[in-house]
Formats: structure tokens, C-alpha cells, sequence
């Protein structure tokens, strides 16, 4: 039995060598090693497409942004060189303040005294801020390492304020007869006063310089411009009781 099975190995591996050995075998091996290696060799080619591809549209996007950024730089090198000229000027500008600095600190005082007078005849409204701003620049005027050009800013600085209060509308908390109120600045116009619960109302009268009162009908319109020149409420038409003189009729 044992010799049957040994010659039954020997017959299979002697099968095997030949198969092995056979040329039709070896083609078909052949024929399959070069499939694979073809296959692989396309995938390494899709592979270098995508990243050709890849780089080709960051070099299209990237030439995009330089060629952008030279149109840019082509708009805003005439407005960067017309800046530098323009503060240029106010650097001259501002050294011939400094040297004239003798010359100007009489006319910044004249300027203070002119604009401290206007207020007290002024409307009264935001007093306490607008005398304590003539004071603050009083005391620049005396300080040696602010230089001259600074002061004079600061006092066409005070001076735009004061027109600036000219326009549109202002609301403050103030007093009215020992009374807590809303206080309503219409431009330079007119000056009005509504008590904290609504019950009553005053307008400034600017000719005997106190408040007077005025109808409680104007309260509700009187709180809407007050929302309105604090910004919490849109801009609207309103009727005030505007003086005769501000509103602009005839003599």
C-alpha cells in the first residue's frame, strides 16, 4: 500500500514540473504578469494626470491673483501718492504753525474768550460738557509740550462741534423748576422740556431766556423726537411749537 501512494506522489509532482515547464503556461503567466503591471502603470499615469492637473489650475488661479493685484496696485498708486503729498503740505503746514507759535496763542485766546460768550448766550443745553471743553483748552493753552499746531486743532475742533450742534436733533436729562425733565434740542431753534411722567411741558424763550410752558398736546410728538435724536426710533415728520422767528415767518 505504501509503495502505491509513493508512486502516486511521484507521478503528481512529475504532472506539476511538466505543467510548469509547459510553454502555453508560461504565455498565459506571461500574458497576466504584464496585465498587471500595465494596470498599475495607468494608475501611476492617472495619478501624475490629477496632480498635473492639480498644479496646473493653482498656476491658472495664482496667475489670476497676480495679474489682479497689479490692476489693484496700477488703481491705487495715484491715490497713494497723491496721500503722501497731501500730508506732505500738512507737515509744512503744521511746522509753520509751530514757528509762528507767538503769533497764534494770542488769536487761540481771542478764539476761546468768542466761543466761552457764545455759549452763555446760547441755547442752554449740554452746559455743563460745553464749559467744561472751553476749560479743558484753557489749560492746553498753558501747557509747553503741546505743541502749537495741536492746540489750534483742538480749537477749530471745539469750534466744528458748536456748528455741528446746529444740525438735527439732541436729547439730554436736565432740571425744569427744581423738576427732572427730557430736554429736546432742535437744531439751534428751538429748545423744548417734557417732566418725567408726561404731565407737563416747556419751551425755551430765548427772548426773556427762560422756560415757558407750552400745551401738553405736543408731549406725545415732543417724546417721538426725543426717540428719534436718540436713535431709537426712525426719523418721522413732527409737529412742534416751533418760535415764530426760528420757524421762519415773514416779519
Amino acid at each position: 500500500m505504501k509503495k502505491i501512494l509513493l508512486a502516486a506522489s511521484a507521478a503528481l509532482l512529475a504532472a506539476t514540473a511538466a505543467a510548469q515547464t509547459d510553454p502555453v503556461s508560461r504565455a498565459i503567466d506571461a500574458t497576466v504578469q504584464a496585465g498587471k503591471a500595465s494596470a498599475a502603470s495607468q494608475e501611476r499615469v492617472n495619478q501624475s494626470d490629477d496632480q498635473t492637473r492639480a498644479m496646473l489650475e493653482r498656476y491658472r488661479a495664482a496667475t489670476w491673483q497676480a495679474q489682479q493685484l497689479r490692476v489693484y496696485a496700477n488703481q491705487i498708486e495715484p491715490l497713494l501718492a497723491a496721500q503722501e503729498a497731501e500730508k506732505q503740505s500738512l507737515q509744512r503746514q503744521l511746522a509753520d504753525l509751530d514757528r509762528a507759535g507767538g503769533d497764534m496763542m494770542p488769536l487761540m485766546l481771542r478764539m476761546l474768550d468768542s466761543l466761552e460768550k457764545f455759549i452763555a448766550l446760547d441755547l442752554p443745553f449740554l452746559q455743563d460738557e460745553r464749559k467744561e471743553r472751553v476749560a479743558n483748552l484753557r489749560r492746553m493753552m498753558t501747557e509747553s509740550e503741546t505743541a502749537t499746531a495741536e492746540k489750534f486743532r483742538r480749537v477749530l475742533e471745539a469750534y466744528q462741534i458748536e456748528a455741528d450742534y446746529g444740525r438735527g436733533l439732541g436729547a439730554e436729562r436736565g432740571q425744569v423748576e427744581e423738576r427732572m425733565v427730557d430736554i429736546l434740542r432742535v437744531g439751534r431753534s428751538a429748545l423744548f422740556a417734557v417732566a418725567l411722567d408726561g404731565a407737563d411741558a416747556w419751551g425755551w424763550d430765548a427772548a426773556s431766556r427762560k422756560w415757558e410752558p407750552i400745551s401738553r398736546k405736543y408731549v406725545k410728538e415732543l417724546r417721538l423726537a426725543m426717540k428719534i435724536a436718540r436713535e431709537t426710533a426712525a426719523p418721522d415728520l413732527l409737529t412742534l411749537p416751533m418760535p415764530v422767528a426760528a420757524a421762519g415767518a415773514a416779519p
